[in-house]
């Protein structure tokens, strides 16, 4: 499961809420309280977050990455326990992103969570506090959209305002439709510019090949980016079970892509 939420706040901002337990009742709104060993995050800080009258749940914080903005947490105990990982990115034009990922089968349990984790995340980039951080750069790249592509992405809620690939200092993001894909640069192991699809086999929803399990994010037959990865990543299952050791984005300048992302085809 994913959920993510794009606001004003610059990445700064909105990583130093997210990593500051005293800070989540203001922006989560069901959180009423919360019990810290540390007031800022880090591996093995533990505590209790109370949410509505009634429901307390421990917590451990397994991983922390100040350079990413990426931070993993235990939630619960036993075999109620969930993992949860978070992201803050910058976004093209200001402000930043922010995400939650469940991985596994905690996925299915929490799809409920869904409504709340968006309302939260929402909160965490809403506004400007004034803590401090320059905005940081982020080149943006739209689809270039074929007529005929157009017409079959539309009934999945893919368009072009729906629809992005950001290339930010740390991180790669892809929106496609509902659809999202984020990543490390650092995970992102070679790109090729390709081209030449059949329609019937890249039109409409992201497409999975079944021959290597990579995605096809694609609104044209004729050029695209065809990224690799070291580690497999999740895009269009939501449980994010499934994961693609390769990605390919038909942006409208797939070799302005390449030279953002500062690799060689």
């Amino acid at each position: 499961m994913l959920v993510d939420a794009h606001g004003p706040a610059s990445a700064d901002d909105a990583w130093l809420r997210f990593t500051t337990p005293a800070s989540w009742p203001v922006w989560a709104p069901l959180i009423r309280d919360v019990e810290a060993s540390e007031p800022l995050l880090g591996p093995g800080t533990t505590g209790r977050v109370h949410g509505p009258p009634g429901v307390a749940v421990d917590f451990e914080v397994t991983h922390v990455d100040p350079d990413l903005r990426s931070w993993s947490w235990r939630a619960g105990r036993g075999p109620a326990a969930v993992h949860m990982d978070h992201h803050v990115l910058p976004a093209a034009g200001g402000g930043s992103r922010a995400f939650l990922r469940v991985p596994g089968r905690s996925a299915t349990l929490l799809q409920p969570y869904r409504i709340p984790a968006a309302a939260a995340l929402k909160g965490l980039v809403r506004d400007r506090s004034g803590l401090g951080g320059e905005e940081e750069p982020v080149a943006a790249f739209d689809f270039a959209f074929a007529p005929s592509y157009a017409l079959a992405a539309r009934p999945f809620g893919i368009t072009p305002r729906s629809t992005t690939v950001e290339v930010g200092p740390a991180w790669l993001f892809v929106r496609f439709g509902p659809w999202r894909l984020v990543t490390p640069r650092s995970n992102i192991a070679s790109a090729e510019v390709t081209g030449g699809f059949s329609w019937v086999r890249t039109a409409g929803p992201p497409h999975l090949s079944f021959g290597d399990r990579g995605v096809s994010f694609t609104t044209n037959g004729d050029r695209a980016l065809c990224l690799s990865f070291h580690e497999p990543v999740p895009a269009i299952d939501p449980t994010g079970t499934l994961t693609h050791p390769g990605a390919t984005l038909s942006v409208a300048d797939p070799d302005a892509l390449l030279e953002a992302l500062a690799l060689h085809a």
